[in-house]
């Protein structure tokens, strides 16, 4: 046969069809893995956040070694360097800091903590290179930020933190912490103590510090700024020294909601724990462990691993 009388091949190729059949496919294979390829990013981050935790745990123990004291729920204004001597009862409400700022030089961020000045207020100029920063050991890789922080304009001046003290269980507690802290002392030149010793209900059954997140839409801005009426989200800033803001709880004189979205905004949610992670929130506690709380955690246990010395089976 002459290649004259040959018939050319029709060249190989999809159909239409086939085509939209193959596109069908890979839509249902990428739709089935993306919750597996989500699952397991947040399985990640989550590790990181526990990691972040475990490392404020061993801060803790090292500055307990050190000053032969856990740290206090707050900085205190006496000229001591530590931040552990009362300057008088005003050292309760005053802004100089958190345990957090406390505990930067036992984060291997003592040259940080050096250049600012422990007497002086957290939006002091000298104290705001710090403070307004956002510090990766205090960020959750879970947390969402739903806007910038801090912002200027509406008056924030501090950096975003995703950790809270445990200083109690209920919200109007302030003046009698339960918690892994108690109150600074009001009496000027009076050093701040909490000794193992005062952790009657032992180590391995009291928190220290847990999650919180930005993710109350229900939380306004009402600050007199650009942002009026829309949402807030959060405010929490891990350098945050006023009680109000830094002293977190479960609030459980009203409902705790961890992970609850439907939850309206109230000024007692301000610091209560939550997070970004499904399910739960993580703790770490005073023997430096790190676990998760699911939700569904009754009440009464979740007061029962919050309180240092009630004597309640966790």
């Amino acid at each position: 046969m002459t290649d004259a009388n040959r018939r050319p091949r029709p060249l190989a190729g999809f159909t239409l069809i086939e085509l939209l059949v193959v596109i069908a496919i890979v839509g249902t294979l990428v739709a089935m893995l993306l919750p597996a390829v989500q699952s397991a990013r947040e399985a990640g981050r989550r590790t990181q956040c526990a990691n972040h935790l475990k490392q404020i745990g061993l801060a803790v123990h090292n500055f307990a070694n050190t000053l032969q004291t856990l740290p206090p729920p707050k900085a205190l204004g006496h000229e001591d360097g530590a931040g552990l001597v009362s300057n008088g009862a005003a050292d309760q409400y005053r802004q100089l800091g958190s345990t957090f700022l406390l505990l930067l030089p036992y984060l291997e961020e003592q040259s940080l903590y050096d250049t600012g000045d422990p007497t002086k207020d957290t939006i002091d100029p000298v104290n705001l290179p710090i403070t307004r920063a956002e510090l990766p050991a205090y960020l959750c890789p879970s947390m969402a930020l739903p806007r910038s922080v801090p912002m200027p304009d509406c008056g924030e001046r501090l950096g975003p933190g995703s950790y809270l003290i445990t200083s109690r269980v209920n919200y109007g507690q302030y003046s009698r912490l339960d918690g892994a802290f108690r109150n600074p002392p009001s009496r000027r030149g009076k050093r701040y103590s909490c000794n193992w010793s005062q952790i009657t209900d032992g180590a391995t059954h009291t928190t220290f510090a847990g999650e919180t997140d930005y993710g109350f839409r229900s939380y306004l801005w009402d600050a007199g700024c650009d942002a009026d009426g829309s949402s807030k989200w959060g405010d929490h800033a891990w350098a945050e020294g006023y009680w109000f803001y830094a002293w977190g709880h479960t609030n459980r004189d009203n409902s705790y909601n961890f992970n609850d979205d439907r939850a309206e905004w109230q000024s007692n949610y301000t610091a209560t724990f939550r997070s970004d992670h499904p399910g739960g929130v993580q703790f770490v506690f005073l023997d430096g462990s790190v676990r998760f709380l699911e939700d569904t955690i009754e009440p009464k246990a979740l007061a029962a691993i919050i309180t240092r010395a009630g004597a309640e089976l966790p």
